[in-house]
């Protein structure tokens, strides 16, 4: 089974003589630890095709599939969710907010995940939201990908 699938993925935007077409019928399988690169010309519908994998936009024909599972049909909630905990989304201008710094931009989406109930920020014991004590290392910190949860540890 596929990590990612689009079937005949198609795009356009506008109508009548201001339609374009920007994906036409693409297809695509990424398998679990698979390197891909997306390259060509500037309009050639890179960005598009990665919203639509991404799930950020909706295709106009075709289907995508996270994980075996079709994501058209999901709510604007389950997408937002299994953008959270599947796909890592890097957009193309970084959309960081200035307030925080790096870390705490990185560490923003944890906040918006499963957060344990041991972290002060989340218990409500901290005056900080929890990217910010994560950010800090004065709370629990993920030591993977899939974001298990420790306690940080002293060093002697």
């Amino acid at each position: 089974m596929s990590l990612l699938e689009l079937r005949d993925v198609s795009r356009s935007y506008g109508e009548g003589s201001a339609l374009v077409s920007a994906l036409h019928a693409v297809s695509l399988s990424v398998d679990q630890g698979e390197m891909v690169a997306v390259m060509g010309p500037s309009g050639s519908g890179k960005s598009t095709l990665l919203t639509i994998a991404g799930t950020l936009e909706e295709p106009s024909r075709g289907e995508v599939l996270v994980g075996g599972q079709p994501v058209g049909a999901m709510s604007r909630a389950a997408k937002a969710r299994l953008r959270r905990r599947t796909i890592g989304y890097v957009f193309q201008d970084f959309n960081l907010l200035p307030g925080l710094t790096a870390a705490e931009n990185v560490a923003l989406p944890l906040e918006l995940g499963t957060i344990p109930t041991s972290c002060p920020a989340a218990n409500g014991s901290g005056s900080r939201s929890p990217a910010r004590w994560w950010a800090s290392g004065s709370c629990c910190s993920p030591t993977s990908r899939r974001a298990r949860w420790t306690r940080p540890t002293a060093t002697p």
